[in-house]
This record gives structure tokens, sequence and C-alpha cells, in this order.
């Protein structure tokens, strides 16, 4: 593994709150409970957990420079911070399909499969008209986003006239 960064024991710690406690490899477990997509569950959280780390750092340098009062007049941090404005959706969609994938075959582990979860009450047009509703509703606070982003854009900074 390149650019390893180890430190012992904290997912028996993050996982049971025990320091020694046995983490079992996906190798451990029967090819039935296995992810169905791990290459896809697997890059989903290394670019997830990649752009937190960016963030973090890029936080951490500009509040450097916000303690030192220097935030505003170092442009290369505020054209950072601009062009990073798309990333936070792309870790939580990322983050999302962490979540999906790593759970897949089951809805509820051990208890119900995800191919046994589908509801024969729920139609494919009201599933559609729910997708599209959503669609529909993302679009138009993308939208009202943009809108209200490029009128305080335009406006422009304020003087502080102290």
């Amino acid at each position: 593994m390149d650019n390893k960064i180890a430190v012992p024991n904290i997912l028996s710690f993050l996982t049971y709150h025990d320091w020694n406690a046995e983490i079992k490899g996906l190798n451990e477990f029967n090819k039935d409970v296995h992810p169905t997509n791990v290459p896809g569950l697997y890059y989903a959280y290394h670019i997830m957990v990649g752009l937190g780390t960016i963030f973090i750092g890029l936080m951490l340098i500009a509040v450097v420079q916000l303690f030192r009062k220097k935030l505003y007049k170092t442009k290369w941090i505020l054209w950072f911070l601009m062009f990073m404005i798309p990333f936070p959706y792309i870790a939580n969609t990322t983050g999302w399909y962490t979540a999906e994938l790593g759970r897949q075959p089951w809805l509820v582990y051990n208890l119900l499969r995800t191919a046994d979860g589908a509801s024969p009450t729920v139609s494919s047009g009201n599933t559609l008209f729910t997708l599209l509703g959503f669609i529909g509703l993302y679009l138009l606070l993308g939208l009202l986003f943009l809108m209200l982003a490029g009128k305080i854009i335009n406006k422009g900074p304020q003087l502080n006239n102290h």
C-alpha cells in the first residue's frame, strides 16, 4: 500500500470502543455476504476521505492566515477556497455511495436482503414520480443558490469605513 499511515488498533477502537477487539477482513466472510461492488465502494470511500483530508488541510491553512490577519490578502488561498465549492457535494455523494454500496446485499444486515426489500404495493410510476420530484426540487434549489450567489458576487465586496 502506497503512503500508508498506520495507527495501531484504531479501527478496533472506532468499531467496538475496545483497543484490542478483533476486526475481520472481507476474505474472512462468505462470498454471499460480500458487497456487490467492491471496486466502486473502494473508490467512493477513498474519494470521500481524500476530499475530507484536503478540506481539513486547506481550512487549517486558511485559519492560520485569518489569525495572522493575512487571509484576505493571500490570493492563492482565496482562489483555492473558491474552486473548492463543488467538492463538498462530491464528498457527500461519495459518502452516500460508501454507505449504500457497503451494506449491499443487505437492507438490514443478516435479516433482509436488498432483493427481498422491494415493495409489491409501490408501482414503478410512483417511484418515477418521486424521483422526478426530487430532481425538480434539487434543480430548483441549485438554481436558487446560483441566483443568490450571483447576486452577492455582482454586488461585490463592501468596504469598511472605520
